[in-house]
């Protein structure tokens, strides 16, 4: 088989099994695994865009740590989710901290739905640290948020992961990762040329595929 750069492979966020019942989520390069039916739903991590992975390539992969709804938030939590407490405060949970969404229109132009929302307690979401607002003019001056597809104005497309832009190398890697144009926010040139640009997602099906 040939060795694959995970960093490459398969971006963050990414839900993934081989020929058994269990499933990861893709994160920094390693396989977070998913420890119950309870955990995948409450996260709201949805089957339909999961990918079977070939076994021997999936046992080579570290294992991170336990993605599950109880014990400790942060660290058992995905690192990058929608979030809200029970008042209508919306935030997106990236890197540690909690950046709240400014207006419904902000909403909609990030192309998250309702059903994406995981409800946390008031009492966590006061105890994490919170990031920059989420407004009109974010992305001028703030870079990527992590999970979103971009369509740059080089008429590429672009996955947010750890604050960067990854360019899909080959535009059927699109549905491959099942996603779609629903999902895209459209970058302008100002707003493009502030994210700093990661490593390329490359197209390494032959290796990935079970």
């Amino acid at each position: 088989m040939t060795k694959v750069n995970m960093s490459s492979a398969l971006p963050d966020g990414i839900l993934v099994r081989g020929s058994d019942s269990s499933v990861y989520l893709i994160e920094r390069g390693t396989k977070r695994p998913i420890a119950d039916p309870e955990s995948l739903y409450h996260y709201k991590l949805s089957l339909k865009h999961m990918i079977r992975i070939e076994d021997g390539f999936l046992n080579e992969m570290v294992n991170g740590e336990m993605i599950r709804r109880c014990g400790d938030y942060v660290r058992h939590s995905p690192s990058t989710l929608l979030v809200r407490g029970f008042d209508s405060a919306v935030y997106v949970w990236m890197g540690g901290r909690l950046f709240p969404i400014a207006t419904s229109g902000m909403f909609r132009r990030l192309c998250y739905q309702a059903h994406q929302l995981v409800n946390l307690p008031d009492s966590l979401i006061a105890s994490l640290p919170r990031g920059e607002l989420i407004d009109d003019s974010f992305f001028l001056s703030h870079s990527a948020i992590d999970g979103r597809l971009y369509s740059g104005p080089d008429g590429f497309i672009y996955y947010g992961e750890q604050r960067k832009l990854r360019k899909l190398e080959v535009p059927s890697l699109f549905s491959y990762f099942r996603w779609d144009v629903g999902q895209l926010i459209y970058l302008t040139g100002e707003e493009f040329a502030n994210s700093p640009i990661g490593e390329p997602i490359a197209d390494f099906r032959s290796t990935l595929s079970a």
